[in-house]
């Protein structure tokens, strides 16, 4: 029996935008769940023109961080500012499932259709809010994006190196965390549902997020009140060649901290007497001398390329992989052989030029997720959705004639 997607059926209102609230309800819009993108008409979702290149994607207001993470949704464009908007969005509640909103903390609450407001008139409804902070505490209403929590969470003070001071990731990885942290507490609290009838809200913070994307480096912060000393692409203390290290060409990381993996590299190396060094002999030898190690493993390496030294390294069972550009990254074979991006190839039927966008990195054998529409336009289904929800033609005539949609 074909039962459909994992969340066929399932009716999401997302007053979601920029990345972490959006991605969340982009991996149940993977699954089948029939998620509306709502935006405020005029603009809608800022991620729409994002960055600073100017290219076709951001003049038709369908930036990179759009596309990224809202294929398979819809759009409605709703003033929930307003009494009118207020009151549209309490009608749709009425029959949905989900409720996913990142605005600052309270002010869906303030505008009515809150948690408390709407499990009035649906007890089934599973409202996620995602904040800096989570709903509680002193910072509750502030606002925060990824970069000031990577600081506050002391992931910028474990990110650099000595002479670089404190760094942020290069990508907005707590909102990417934040949203998969969503998303797994919403399919849980929907599997909640189907025992017990009753929905539940869900509190997400990008903080927390962030502390458990350290789990060991928080646990040491707590249990020794130590911070781990910036080391840059090394792997701290007691761990060594496991770095990046420049070769004949290009850059290679290599990670044999285990004396296993370091026999299997040294062989790989024609460098058997590297661990005979008396300077390198002994862990305690290797402490004292870690930045002559590292000489000498990028000294053997000069005679090939990172592409080279990549296939024999892992060929030989030790973990080591090319440093790579992203435009390249994403085109590399793995990702080509697994199908991970769904391109949208026809700029006829996108009106845009030809882009792909990730997909999801877990496979379900029985129910994959699949991507079956590009990224909306700003309000593209509004009157579909609207009368999908119950109302009339001549309503739908009056809020598009009140700016309410």
């Amino acid at each position: 029996m074909d039962f459909g997607q994992a969340f066929t059926g399932i009716k999401v209102l997302a007053v979601a935008r920029i990345v972490a609230a959006p991605f969340a309800a982009y991996q149940l819009a993977l699954h089948g769940a029939d998620v509306i993108h709502i935006e405020n008409p005029e603009g809608g979702d800022t991620a729409r023109s994002s960055g600073n290149l100017r290219t076709p994607f951001h003049d038709a207001r369908m930036a990179h961080n759009f596309l990224a993470y809202n294929a398979n949704k819809r759009s409605l464009t709703l003033a929930i500012n307003t009494a009118a908007g207020q009151d549209v969005f309490r009608r749709m509640a009425k029959h949905a499932d989900v409720v996913i909103e990142n605005l600052r903390g309270g002010t869906m609450a303030r505008y009515g259709i809150g948690y408390e407001h709407l499990r009035s008139i649906n007890p089934g409804i599973i409202f996620c809010s995602v904040t800096g902070y989570g709903q509680t505490g002193p910072k509750r209403s502030d606002p925060a994006i990824d970069g000031v929590v990577q600081a506050v969470s002391g992931m910028m003070s474990i990110t650099g190196t000595p002479e670089t001071g404190p760094l942020k990731s290069g990508s907005t990885i707590i909102d990417y965390t934040t949203g998969y942290c969503a998303a797994l507490g919403i399919a849980t609290a929907l599997f909640q549902r189907t025992l017990t009838g009753e929905g539940q809200a869900i509190d997400v913070s990008m903080l927390e997020t962030a502390m458990t994307m350290m789990g060991g480096e928080v646990q040491r912060a707590i249990s020794a009140g130590e911070t781990p000393p910036l080391v840059g692409n090394a792997s701290g203390k007691g761990s060594y060649v496991s770095n990046t290290y420049r070769c004949g060409e290009g850059y290679l990381s290599i990670a044999a901290s285990g004396p296993g993996r370091r026999e299997k590299l040294w062989k790989a190396l024609d460098a058997t007497d590297i661990p005979q060094d008396p300077r390198f002999a002994t862990d305690a030898a290797v402490a004292q001398n870690m930045q002559a190690l590292d000489d000498e493993v990028e000294r053997r390496l000069a005679h090939k390329s990172a592409t080279q030294w990549e296939i024999i390294l892992n060929e030989a069972g030790v973990p080591a992989m090319e440093v790579i550009p992203l435009a390249r990254a994403v085109h590399h074979p793995q990702l080509e052989a697994r199908r991970f991006f769904h391109r949208f190839d026809d700029p006829q039927s996108t009106g845009l030029p030809p882009f792909a966008v990730p997909t999801s990195p877990y496979r379900l054998s029985a129910s994959p997720a699949t991507i079956h529409a590009m990224p909306p336009r700003l309000g593209q289904h509004t009157d579909e959705v609207l009368a999908q929800y119950g109302f009339s033609q001549d309503e739908i005539a009056q809020l598009h004639a009140n700016g309410t949609v």
